[in-house]
């Protein structure tokens, strides 16, 4: 299959997308436009630049426009954002930095992969020095010069989600007192309070100061412009800064989609079929920009995370090659290191069940992920939830030891299989005392909540 393939957007699902089609396809001309000045880089890396763990920048980032071109035959024009979208004329519109000036390049079958964009929270005085949100590398490029000025003393990090626990560990690494403030009455709104609550109980001990059901009203500043405090909505409380960092969420990148009447879904990113085709034939979706099929409640969603970009992007490119390839969804599984702790979670958490209408049961216990022998530390909680009708396994939450992180994927599988609680107990799981238990904690809590039906 001949034809000229454009994928605008670098990045997870736009660069897998490009690399599959050309592969599934030598013969194909595929182009990539990209806003930004880099491609293929893993911006989930970045707290960890940010704290020294990686050495430079330029450590993740996986090809530049010429390293792509010469391994793989994809061309790639950075710094070109796309701008119009003729869907009945097969060109896209976009506009070169350097030149300021507007261009066509014409296309068989377009990938739209814009991403996301952080939300931008309503405080006073947010636009300026010295505040940063970690959604490019070039953010991370300027929030690490201002570290590595040495005048930073004392953080404020706004928002208790994924990025946010990372950016607050690597702050803490680099010997910056830290303050964390969060809006919501817990931090990681994806956990359940009681599992999320020994997360926060890990930042106490080192030393974290946490805030919930807080807001920042102002970023107060000095007659330079520099950042000097931020102050809270309510209480009258002001904490000292030298730096902001704000992550409050995500929102898909859909405006240029939204504009070139590609239709979008009930949960505002674009709507895509099982082959990631928009309502546009020959258009195609995918990445944090696009929906995705929750396993469990079958709803149309959004998970920007960035496996779930790389499948969607890998099953795109399949079909701008001519393939007939399906991407069936996904359970939104996740994982977060913080500080000597992890949390991970698939599926449904109670809250989010019983918010879909589903009657839940849950069970939650604290095991060892290795014999005690080895290791007594080794201990973390899991729990587990499922539908009280049909025994149906709907999610499970990890939080505790790192040698429980993996435990998550085995929950992941159950999830995605669609098995019952008592199903999955049955799950054979490999024993070694250096590396896992006689009884698997995830089994323990699947067999503790099947006692329950």
């Amino acid at each position: 299959m001949s034809g000229r393939i454009l994928v605008i957007g670098g990045n997870a699902a736009g660069m897998t997308a490009a690399s599959r089609a050309k592969r599934v396809d030598p013969s194909l001309e595929v182009t990539i436009v990209e806003a930004g000045p880099r491609i293929a880089y893993s911006i989930c890396g970045l707290p960890y630049f940010l704290s020294g763990r990686v050495p430079n920048l330029s450590d993740l980032q996986l090809f530049t426009p010429e390293s792509l071109r010469n391994e793989r035959g994809i061309a790639a024009r950075v710094s070109c954002r796309a701008v119009a979208i003729s869907a009945s004329q097969r060109r896209v519109t976009v506009v070169e930095r350097a030149e300021r000036a507007e261009a066509t390049i014409p296309f068989d079958r377009l990938l739209v992969a814009t991403g996301y964009r952080p939300v931008r929270p309503d405080i006073e005085g947010l636009e300026g020095p010295d505040v940063f949100t970690a959604s490019r590398l070039e953010d991370g490029e300027a929030m690490g010069e201002r570290l590595r000025d040495g005048t930073c003393r004392r953080a404020v990090v706004v928002g208790g989600g994924y990025v946010g626990l990372e950016l607050t560990e690597a702050l803490v690494e680099r010997g910056l007192e830290v303050t964390l403030i969060e809006s919501s009455s817990q931090l990681m709104s994806s956990l359940d309070p009681d599992m999320a609550a020994k997360v926060e109980q890990e930042l106490d001990r080192r030393g974290v100061r946490v805030l919930t059901r807080r807001r920042v009203r102002r970023i107060q500043r000095t007659s330079e412009g520099l950042v000097e405090a931020v102050e809270l909505e309510s209480g009258g409380l002001r904490i000292g800064a030298d730096l902001v960092f704000v992550d409050v969420g995500v929102e898909p990148s859909v405006a240029l989609a939204e504009a070139s009447d590609i239709a979008l879904g009930p949960s505002g990113g674009i709507a895509v079929s099982e082959r990631m085709e928009t309502n546009l034939a020959g258009i195609y979706a995918a990445g944090n920009c696009a929906e995705t099929r929750h396993l469990v409640t079958g709803a149309a969603t959004l998970m920007p995370l960035g496996t779930v970009a790389a499948k969607q992007g890998r099953v795109a490119g399949e079909n701008l090659a001519g393939r007939r390839s399906r991407f069936v969804g996904a359970v939104g599984t996740s994982v977060v290191k913080v500080f000597g702790v992890v949390a991970a979670r698939t599926g449904l958490s109670e809250r989010e069940a019983s918010a879909a209408g589903y009657s839940t049961l849950d069970s939650t216990i604290t095991g060892r992920f290795c014999a005690s022998y080895f290791d007594r530390d080794a201990e973390a909680s899991v729990k587990v939830t499922a539908c009280r009708q049909s025994g149906r396994l709907l999610g499970a939450q990890i939080v505790g030891h790192p040698k429980a992180a993996s435990a998550i994927d085995v929950a992941a599988t159950a999830v995605s299989a669609g098995m019952s609680v008592e199903q999955a107990s049955q799950l054979d799981l490999a024993y070694a005392p250096p590396v896992g238990a006689l009884w698997h904690p995830l089994l323990v809590a699947l067999n503790t909540l099947s006692r329950a039906f």
